[in-house]
């Protein structure tokens, strides 16, 4: 398993640099040559886990999912505009602190909720402005893909943050997803940009925003 989080780093890292000098309709990350992996998700998954490993005191599993998600948020950072970049460069300085700390008396759950929460806020922020770019050199899929992500961590910002999803919320992610599967669709790519989803999207971030009490980094457009 190590040696599967090594390799989907890798790839991650090699993704930042391809993406700027070759906008392709590739995978954004691949592992083991041939299995995709749902970028976005990776800390999705891992704060659930670390957060259920300190509940139970398994401290050594806390630290190292911490670490784990400190280098993934380091990867998104150097391909980040730069005020978002240092945002996400402290939210990972901060993991590495937790988790050399872990077991101390002065953390608690809300330290990992709190986190939790304004990182995915910024990577919401940050596969926007990478929805956007691929947008601006007509490259769907990868909106399509990044758009979906923004949406995926937009839900999260506010499920950390201990906020509601009421039913308005829930329709508007989910149209958001819509569109964003349709934008991977080369035949329906064009048609779905004509609902300005992006636009879509920045409208919901900026609202969530003021509902959840977190600052706008993104630049508006």
């Amino acid at each position: 398993m190590r040696l599967k989080w090594m390799s989907l780093l890798a790839a991650l890292v090699l993704s930042s640099h391809t993406l700027a000098a070759d906008e392709t309709n590739q995978p954004l990350v691949m592992m083991d040559e041939n299995l995709w992996v749902t970028f976005y998700d990776v800390p999705s998954r891992r704060f659930r886990d670390i957060r259920n490993a300190f509940v139970r005191q398994n401290f050594d599993t806390a630290a190292h999912d911490l670490v784990t998600s400190a280098s993934y948020l380091k990867v998104e950072a150097n391909r980040a505009l730069p005020a978002l970049a240092e945002r996400l460069h402290d939210v990972s300085a901060r993991m590495m602190w937790i988790a050399e700390n872990v077991d101390h008396p002065s953390v608690t759950l809300a330290d990992f909720d709190s986190l939790f929460g304004r990182a995915h806020w910024l990577l919401a922020q940050h596969y926007l402005d990478m929805a956007r770019r691929s947008r601006d050199v007509q490259q769907y899929r990868n909106e399509g893909l990044y758009l979906w992500a923004t949406t995926h961590h937009l839900e999260r910002a506010v499920l950390w943050s201990n906020a509601r999803i009421d039913r308005k919320l829930h329709k508007t992610l989910e149209g958001l997803r819509d569109l964003a599967s349709r934008l991977q669709d080369v035949e329906l790519a064009a048609k779905a940009n004509k609902e300005r989803p992006l636009v879509q999207a920045e409208r919901t971030l900026r609202e969530l925003g003021k509902q959840i009490d977190r600052p706008i980094v993104l630049p508006a457009q």
